[in-house]
């Protein structure tokens, strides 16, 4: 298991590290240099943590 620090704005991202638990669909987001980068659309994604 690898731990991945992130504090990005993403729904993956959880307690600072993240839950990415299978591959996603990769995006082309300029303001992140993960290609997994899925950002928050709003406080319901903070309560279900990742996906």
């Amino acid at each position: 298991m690898n731990l991945i620090l992130c504090s990005e704005n993403c729904k993956h991202q959880k307690d600072g590290y993240c839950c990415l638990r299978e591959y996603g669909k990769i995006t082309d987001v300029i303001s992140s240099p993960c290609v997994y980068y899925d950002e928050r659309d709003d406080e319901n994604d903070k309560d279900k943590g990742a996906d």
